[in-house]
């Protein structure tokens, strides 16, 4: 009887904790879209959440590391969209759109540019390993390939492409693929 009672107390509190950090990803995704990072901060994150800042502050250390979370939450989101298409092709396009209509992207790059090229430039960060190790699953390709694509949608957070452009690159690149 006290083992059942032990699983269902963790249970319980393992399924506040992820609705609580999705709670934080909701809010810090569109504080990023309304306002950008720099404008941005703990207490709005915490409000927008409708969560304590004790909460918030158990979750993550700083902004950074919520904008950091985001950004992996939006990886993986847009990876899993991109593996259930049912081309190279689309699974291009499918990330192109994403990209090119992301309005936290858009407010970021408008609000702080700096924070955005310096994100852009780091290679070495763990977001950028994700990233190309998403890549790769999706599209089965070596270096080359996965640097032709990455290369590609780098571009497009800073310029936006257009739905036909989109669609015609994807199948371009997909050609290459």
């Amino acid at each position: 009887m006290v083992e059942s009672s032990a699983r269902s107390s963790y249970q319980h509190q393992s399924t506040v904790h992820r609705r609580t950090r999705g709670a934080i990803m909701s809010a810090a995704k569109a504080l990023l879209g309304e306002s950008g990072i720099s404008a941005t901060n703990m207490i709005d994150i915490a409000d927008r959440a409708q969560v304590s800042r004790a909460s918030l502050y158990n979750h993550f250390r700083d902004k950074h590391e919520v904008f950091v979370a985001l950004v992996e939450t939006e990886i993986e989101r847009v990876a899993t969209l991109a593996l259930v298409a049912q081309s190279r092709s689309e699974a291009l396009y499918t990330i192109s759109r994403e990209i090119s209509e992301h309005d936290g992207l858009r407010k970021a790059i408008e609000r702080d540019g700096d924070l955005i090229a310096s994100a852009l430039t780091a290679r070495d960060h763990k977001v950028w390993v994700e990233v190309y190790a998403q890549l790769a699953k999706i599209f089965a390709t070596d270096v080359v390939g996965v640097g032709l694509v990455l290369r590609w949608l780098m571009g497009q957070i800073t310029a936006p492409l257009s739905d036909e452009h989109s669609r015609e690159q994807a199948n371009r690149i997909a050609s290459i693929l």
